[in-house]
């Protein structure tokens, strides 16, 4: 019998990343949307060209890494390079990215926004975290967070790798197998031009690549954004870049009471 309803379509949905190979931190949850028949957009919101690094090698290594997991590349947006805004200083230029994020990935309604935690590991990743939760409200998207990586709790250059912060609310698990976790730390040496900074992450996401929980997610609670992510130094403090009260006077108009 032929049935004139139409079949449901599956929630879209957004990944917001700040910096190319920062999607190393979200492949299952793209792999899945992708594998659920969903469409799946991603935006970054710098140049990548920090210290005068090569951007189109950096677009270049991110769009090869997720056409290998299925994405496609007319579905990857690298609005920070095309709107100028470089690698380090997202916080800076809120004032311009986030009306331009709305205006760009707002019109859609409903689906999920994927976008970096709020948790004091990077600067740029708090920003867009920030531009995140803008644009999920323009939609009215749910709203879903996943950690990189924090200094919370330690000292010096030490950090944690795939550690949701518990004051962001309580993580949902994707479950992965072995094999899913070991390609998507392969992927990893597919950045190349990012080969010092995978030096020292990839030893603890290979740690985090031993549990079947290693990929959480946690919702979004724009009010946590008026807080400090976490208590203590943030990591990019003691890395030199901006102190946690620059960054907070440069967002006080995007971050939420």
């Amino acid at each position: 019998m032929r049935s004139d309803v139409a079949a449901p379509q599956a929630p879209p949905l957004l990944a917001v990343f700040v910096h190319p190979d920062d999607e190393f931190a979200a492949f299952p949850w793209l792999r899945r949307a992708l594998a659920d028949g969903r469409a799946v957009d991603a935006v970054w919101l710098t140049d990548g060209g920090w210290g005068g690094q090569d951007m189109a090698r950096r677009r270049a290594e991110s769009v090869a890494v997720l056409s290998a997991l299925g994405m496609d590349p007319a579905r990857m947006h690298f609005c920070g390079e095309q709107w100028g805004i470089a690698d380090g200083g997202l916080h800076l230029r809120l004032d311009e990215a986030v009306p331009r994020a709305v205006e760009r990935f707002g019109s859609l309604r409903g689906g999920e926004v994927l976008m970096p935690a709020w948790e004091g590991g990077h600067h740029d990743h708090d920003a867009g975290h920030l531009v995140g939760i803008a644009v999920a409200q323009a939609r009215g998207a749910r709203m879903w967070q996943f950690s990189l990586y924090h200094g919370e709790g330690l000292r010096g250059p030490w950090f944690k790798v795939l550690s949701p912060l518990p004051d962001n609310g309580a993580s949902e698990v994707l479950p992965t197998t072995l094999g899913e976790r070991l390609r998507y730390a392969a992927a990893c040496l597919a950045y190349r031009s990012q080969w010092k900074s995978f030096v020292g992450l990839l030893p603890f996401y290979l740690w985090r690549m031993l549990g079947a929980d290693a990929f959480r997610r946690q919702p979004v609670d724009p009010r946590r954004t008026a807080q400090r992510p976490h208590a203590g130094a943030m990591l990019y403090e003691r890395r030199g870049g901006p102190s946690w009260a620059e960054f907070a006077a440069a967002t006080a108009a995007h971050r939420q009471a």
